[in-house]
């Protein structure tokens, strides 16, 4: 499993969510000035590290590691998709001496497959 550090502007720092009695998660968007445009990049950050989040404001200049994480998923029609998501281990301030919210954090392996929701139902063909 690939690890990046995504390092730019946080443009929203979302709610924590309770998508079930045993799983939450929380979304950050940072804005990397790379290229012709900025590149508003989405990490989610699950279970005990939503706190992570707490502290951070849009504006802030911060560096995130992440994990990538890809996955396949087939509809009902047979159509086979893949799709790429960037799950949050530990964000610090740009240029700061010590990580706020992640001061020795110990990097934690991804959400496995067990810690996610389930995929779909009788009445949802949504791969998400």
């Amino acid at each position: 499993m690939a690890q990046v550090t995504i390092s730019g502007t946080i443009k929203m720092v979302g709610k924590t969510q309770d998508v079930s009695d045993k799983f939450r998660k929380r979304e950050l968007v940072v804005t990397e000035p790379s290229g012709q445009r900025p590149q508003h990049i989405p990490v989610e950050f699950t279970q005990d590290r939503c706190g992570l989040l707490d502290g951070y404001n849009p504006g802030d200049e911060v560096n995130v590691i992440c994990y990538v994480n890809g996955r396949e998923w087939t509809g009902r029609d047979g159509v086979t998709k893949y799709f790429l998501s960037l799950s949050g281990n530990r964000i610090e301030r740009s240029g700061a001496a010590a990580p706020v919210g992640g001061g020795g954090y110990q990097a934690a392996p991804p959400p496995s497959a067990a810690d996610m929701p389930p995929i779909g139902g009788d009445d949802d063909d949504l791969p998400f």
